[in-house]
């Protein structure tokens, strides 16, 4: 099987169709969406496997997701994510990872039911029994978490250092010498579990049992209150109310044991809100610039967006900051 999948991932990597084809003894299909990586569905007969193409760097992002999959088989009970089939990150341009492809229906929007703010609450549950104590992987810290508040700091800190001090606005400023200055409340260190990231509810598949998730180039040791917060500040969720995360949270808090959750995910909220800030006004510098490579194109009301995003952004964090004067 290795040997067929090398064949049509050659291909794949020289060709890079961008409409549905058949080749040889595979049904392709380019799956839009990413933008650091290229994706295709790729049928044969009794087959079925998702092959992604992924960026360059230093993240590893295809052995990631290769490591996260493996982790996610720990969770028993039901089926969490796909099942991972190939990883090769030194035979093509591209590092390759290949997983099964679920065939199950995509979240179109913002969940809507009752039932698939449940799925969510039971999925990052479910995620979070798989503890970097009980499976001997190799696998990182996730790309984007905090497991502390000098953790925050420092990860905010990390993504200032990558601005001239010339793009940084007044308001920025502010934020980051309240920040500088915070005590936040302690809370008790909690045990690092399987971090997703990347909680945009276009990763999430609707199946009998509850939702599944794919997309987990991001994913490693965490925090899983975190997790809430990523979910919580992601921009894909920007129409759902405050009021509606409040219960979300109890929802998830209620869920099982962890006493600390709400505290942490409070102070997490506002450490997230000001990392946000400061990662639209990096794309609004880098962009422009070069330095933020994609794979894909960016669509034309990129500037407009991340404009619109670094203004809203910027408004959250000061209501949030202001909580804790």
């Amino acid at each position: 099987m290795q040997q067929y999948l090398h064949a049509i991932i050659e291909y794949l990597a020289e060709q890079a169709p961008v409409v549905p084809i058949q080749w040889q003894a595979w049904q392709i299909t380019p799956i839009a969406g990413g933008a650091n990586n290229r994706v295709y569905r790729a049928q044969s007969t009794g087959i079925d496997y998702a092959i992604k193409l992924t960026i360059r760097d230093e993240r590893r992002r295809a052995w990631r997701e290769y490591q996260a999959l493996k982790a996610s088989l720990a969770y028993a009970d039901r089926e969490l994510s796909p099942q991972p089939v190939l990883l090769d990150e030194a035979s093509f341009a591209q590092p390759v990872v290949v997983q099964t492809w679920l065939d199950y229906p995509a979240l179109t929007q913002v969940p809507q039911t009752a039932a698939q703010w449940q799925g969510l609450v039971e999925h990052y549950w479910a995620l979070r029994q798989i503890s970097q104590a009980s499976t001997m992987l190799e696998l990182p810290l996730a790309t984007l978490n905090m497991h502390s508040v000098a953790a925050g700091k420092q990860l905010i800190n990390e993504h200032c250092a990558k601005l001239p001090a010339a793009e940084l606005p007044a308001a920025l400023e502010a934020l980051l010498l309240w920040l500088e200055s915070w005590v936040a409340p302690e809370f008790s260190t909690v045990p690092l579990s399987l971090c997703r990231v990347d909680s945009n509810w276009r990763n999430f598949l609707q199946t009998p049992d509850g939702l599944v998730s794919v997309d987990w180039e991001n994913a490693g040791w965490g925090d899983p209150a975190f997790e809430i917060v990523d979910l919580m500040t992601h921009p894909a969720y920007a129409e759902v109310t405050v009021e509606h995360w409040q219960a979300f949270v109890r929802a998830y808090c209620r869920f099982g044991d962890d006493p600390s959750a709400a505290q942490r995910i409070e102070i997490y909220r506002t450490l997230m809100l000001i990392w946000w800030v400061v990662r639209w006004q990096r794309y609004l510098y880098e962009v422009p610039r070069g330095l933020d490579a994609r794979l894909v194109e960016r669509p034309p009301e990129w500037l407009t967006t991340a404009q619109a995003n670094y203004q809203r952004y910027l408004d959250l964090a000061q209501q949030a900051i202001n909580q804790w004067r």
